[in-house]
């Protein structure tokens, strides 16, 4: 059994001095932390309990922003009558995440902190152009989602600092979004494949304007894709077209094998949920 000691701070600046000296491990839904520590791969001198700060777990609007706090459960988002109205796309992609237990318990920001190529909220954040804000005892610093995370498992987090609030602009009205996932079974599965896509779409010229393209668990980030975007804005989108571009996508991948599917596999099936999505999307 290991021992190690549980701090519980009120509020934001008290978690901050709590992890000042880096030797306290933040704990948010605790779904991958607490497995983590049970199976002995962490060993925590002491846990630094966030539940208890309100403040973390707001969703609110901040003009053409919407602002999420790092402690949002996927459920809140899912439910929020904020990111329902103005992120759909990641209201969408928080739905599939693990099962109703997990979407109560796992939190945005630990969701974006595991930082797992397969995370089902990452594809639409990423597609979105969300950014993440760090606090310390000492500053308070802002980047792009896609720079935050540099490989699985890894963040450019520094000591001492806490991942507080995610920042996206809201979507345009009329914009058509999907996030689509492959997995081994219909629940409760991680992720083989995903992709997320949003754009602006006119059916009378059957073209696009400002596409975004995110490809989960294909590569060791999640990350956009500026060539297919880029064709995507410069294709006439029928049948014919879509399959060129989705085609385009296996270049794009550079998965690898494991227990759940071939690098061969993915990179084919990154090429047909591509292809689904845009299918689903223009009709």
């Amino acid at each position: 059994m290991q021992n190690f000691e549980i701090i519980r701070p009120g509020n934001l600046d008290q978690a901050l001095l709590a992890i000042e000296d880096s030797s306290g491990v933040p704990l948010a839904g605790g779904t991958d932390l607490l497995v983590r520590i049970k199976n002995k791969l962490l060993s925590p001198e002491k846990i630094v309990d966030l539940s208890g700060i309100n403040e973390l777990a707001a969703i609110e609007e901040a003009g053409d922003y919407i602002v999420m706090g790092a402690m949002a459960t996927h459920q809140q988002v899912v439910e929020s009558p904020i990111t329902s109205k103005y992120l759909p796309l990641l209201a969408q992609g928080c739905a599939t995440v693990g099962s109703p237990q997990i979407r109560n318990a796992g939190t945005l920001g630990g969701n974006i902190m595991n930082a797992s190529p397969a995370a089902d909220s990452i594809p639409p954040l990423v597609a979105l152009g969300a950014r993440v804000i760090l606090n310390s005892a000492a500053q308070k610093r802002e980047m792009v989602l896609d720079d935050f995370i540099t490989g699985p498992g890894r963040t450019q987090i520094l000591p001492g600092e806490l991942l507080t609030e995610v920042v996206v602009k809201k979507m345009r009205p009329g914009e058509r979004f999907k996030y689509k996932k492959l997995g081994q079974r219909k629940a409760l599965a991680i992720s083989i494949a995903g992709c997320a896509v949003k754009m602006e779409y006119d059916p009378a010229a059957g073209r696009c304007s400002n596409p975004r393209v995110a490809f989960g668990s294909v590569s060791p980030v999640v990350k956009r894709s500026s060539e297919l975007e880029r064709l995507l804005a410069a294709s006439k989108l029928d049948d014919r077209g879509i399959q060129e571009i989705a085609a385009r996508a296996r270049e794009f991948c550079s998965p690898i094998s494991d227990i759940r599917a071939s690098a061969e596999y993915r990179r084919e099936m990154c090429a047909s949920l591509l292809f689904e999505v845009l299918s689903e999307l223009i009709n």
